[in-house]
């Protein structure tokens, strides 16, 4: 964690989300005085905006895609793997880049919740907000926070099978969009892995979509196998 937030990447990372929300918010909709729980509706229409689909795949690796390549090419991952059990070493690479992704987006989402709700409540009437229009709009940013994870996670994949910084950075991109054509042009019903449908929430997941939580689980699982799997042939080599 401590590396993570030393990195000027992730920081950067982090306002581009920010500013891409800010800008999703409809600021020329809005008539003083507001609604109760429009801070709520400004907030999940600012993550609701298209832009943050077209960032996802692109903020979430950028912190953390390139760091196996960065640390083999320079010879750093030779002399530290001496130092560190190599279970240890995948075990906090995989975490690591994965908290990458999944905070890059939170810590910019969980900003943005607190300047509506500072700039847009005091406008508003006055009426009660309940804690399930609070989670409906929490569970969002950790819907499109949870993608950002899985992205950054085929980043470090990628990675470490190609050690190469364009496929670290580039191929996530590819796949993202790729989901996203192949579910808008062929395969309309597929909507279990279209990327926009994971942030929606739009489809039938189950009682109170329990089915979403469990396939960001699955999947995130199964992305962390395959990416520590990856880090441990590579491993074997040095």
């Amino acid at each position: 964690m401590k590396e993570l937030l030393k990195e000027k990447s992730w920081w950067a990372a982090s306002c581009i989300c920010l500013a891409a929300m800010a800008f999703g918010i409809p600021f020329h909709e809005i008539k003083i005085p507001l609604g109760t729980g429009s801070f709520l509706s400004m907030f999940q229409e600012a993550l609701n905006h298209k832009i943050i689909l077209f960032l996802i795949p692109v903020v979430s690796v950028l912190p953390v895609g390139g760091i196996y390549v960065r640390e083999s090419a320079s010879g750093f991952l030779k002399l530290y793997i001496t130092r560190i059990n190599r279970m240890d070493y995948i075990k906090r690479k995989t975490i690591q880049i994965y908290a990458g992704g999944f905070l890059t987006l939170f810590a910019a989402g969980i900003t943005a919740f607190i300047l509506c709700f500072l700039g847009f409540y005091p406008l508003e009437l006055k009426g009660v907000i309940t804690l399930e229009m609070i989670w409906e709009a929490l569970s969002l940013l950790l819907r499109i926070s949870l993608t950002g994870g899985i992205v950054a996670e085929l980043s470090g994949i990628f990675g470490a099978v190609f050690q190469n910084y364009y496929m670290a950075y580039g191929l996530p991109f590819v796949s993202f969009y790729m989901l996203i054509i192949l579910k808008e042009r062929y395969f309309s019903d597929l909507y279990a892995l279209y990327p926009a449908e994971w942030i929606t929430c739009q489809q039938d997941w189950g009682a109170n979509h329990t089915g979403i939580w469990m396939f960001f689980g699955i999947f995130t699982i199964a992305l962390m196998l395959l990416h520590g799997l990856a880090l441990y042939k590579k491993l074997q080599e040095l």
